[in-house]
């Protein structure tokens, strides 16, 4: 019987394992499945663009079935419940078990409110594709209210929006959220004025995009306060009431939103992990991906270092980076090449705020305007998944620069959005509850 490897989830860096490993599943040198508990992989860095509907919903997503069958990989839609390391075997929902000789942990991250009160429950996170539609459902609903609202004062707290979290998400969903105001939104509520638009931006730091060069973050600040974004820095959210935000400076926003884009911590299961984790909940490992000899975990949930000592980013490409070498050393350990370690490359970064202002650097190489726009652009075609997927994007943005958003509410309402939100209250006198 072939060696068993199991990877645990379908993000870039999970992908990244399987797509090197397909060579010897199909040979039949190993029995390749994968688990995750959705059905498809998510190109979070267009999430923004999603929440907003400049582009589909369905189209950055991509089915994990057919990536895995003509790869002869098993795809499990299941969640990992608990894991018997002694046993190598896997405890999923329904009763089932999966067996492993190598395991591969690859399953991302959840969000960290840093213990802010109010924050878990009346914030909205911001990592997945189901939190991109349901902060549309809700954005929408906010202007359907405050269409209905007679108060100027109740006007003003329903289209008001704080984001916690300057970094690059952040910067991008004010920036588009902004821009779907100023367009789309102004032109089907005309009666709505347009001073009553209010979008605040909190960070920590005495600048947005931190980490980034200085220049960038200026051009980033620059085009944001000419959107009309209020950029409250060097603060911090201490708590999220019904109505507004408070600040660590004592300052208070009136707001029915608040959106989190900040911090992270690895995911967990319903019970521990059995292993030793580090920062922020993440699982311990060498700069091989390591957390014991038939053990590995790479992206948001692993705690690593490269070989130089450097702390892995949590982004994309150290994920991808860090699948590459645990499939070179699966694959050493089956007697295939030699064993390995990351050293991380910084390929650059990407923030796309439109034609005249978004910024980038590849490969150290700093740019910004129309050619960065284009860079973002191509290189984010280039990442979609599936060539189907690829021209459904490109398409997408394409139309954007031609027509409205698309500002229809197809689910649910009460199973998408918050008790808070369905109360008919919110559109009467007073302040907004």
């Amino acid at each position: 019987m072939p060696p068993r490897v199991v990877v645990i989830g379908g993000g870039f860096g999970g992908l990244e394992v399987c797509r090197l490993l397909a060579k010897d599943a199909r040979a039949g040198r190993i029995e390749l499945t994968l688990v995750d508990k959705e059905n498809f992989f998510q190109f979070n860095p267009l999430l923004p663009e999603v929440a907003t509907g400049a582009v589909e919903t369905r189209h950055i997503v991509y089915p994990l079935r057919s990536f895995c069958v003509p790869r002869r990989i098993r795809f499990v839609r299941n969640k990992v419940r608990s894991v018997d390391p002694d046993a190598r075997t896997l405890f999923l929902h329904n009763g089932i078990e999966l067996g492993y000789d190598h395991l591969v942990i690859a399953a991302g991250s959840t969000t960290n409110y840093f213990g802010v009160p109010g924050a878990e429950d009346r914030a909205f996170p911001f990592k997945t594709i189901s939190d991109a539609v349901r902060l549309r459902m809700h954005l929408i609903e906010m202007w359907e209210l405050a269409d209905q609202a007679t108060d100027p004062a109740r006007r003003r707290d329903l289209l008001t929006i704080v984001v916690a979290g300057g970094g690059i998400t952040g910067v991008e969903l004010c920036s588009t959220v902004m821009q779907m105001f100023r367009t789309t939104m102004a032109r089907l509520y005309p009666d709505i004025p347009q001073s009553l638009l209010s979008v605040h931006l909190v960070e920590a730091g005495e600048r947005i995009l931190g980490p980034l060069e200085p220049a960038h973050s200026a051009v980033a600040e620059a085009h944001l306060r000419k959107l009309g974004v209020n950029l409250v820095l060097n603060r911090k959210v201490t708590a999220v009431e019904p109505g507004h935000v408070s600040l660590d400076d004592g300052g208070v926003i009136p707001a029915h939103t608040l959106i989190w884009t900040t911090g992270i911590r690895g995911q967990t299961l319903e019970s521990p992990w059995p292993w030793p984790t580090g920062r922020a909940g993440r699982l311990k490992v060498d700069a091989g991906g390591r957390v014991n000899d038939h053990v590995y975990a790479i992206g948001d949930v692993a705690d690593c270092t490269d070989r130089t000592g450097a702390v892995l980013p949590t982004v994309a490409q150290g994920a991808m980076q860090a699948g590459r070498v645990v499939a070179t050393n699966i694959r050493a350990q089956l007697g295939q090449g030699r064993p390995t370690e990351v050293r991380y490359q910084d390929l650059g970064y990407l923030v796309g705020l439109g034609p005249h202002a978004t910024v980038a650097s590849l490969f150290g190489v700093p740019i910004s305007g129309a050619l960065a726009f284009y860079a973002w652009a191509f290189a984010y075609l280039l990442k979609v998944v599936g060539v189907r997927k690829q021209f459904e994007v490109a398409a997408d943005m394409i139309k954007s620069f031609v027509v409205d958003h698309d500002t229809s509410q197809i689910h649910d309402r009460r199973r998408m959005l918050r008790k808070q939100d369905l109360d008919p209250t919110l559109a009467g006198p007073g302040n907004a509850q």
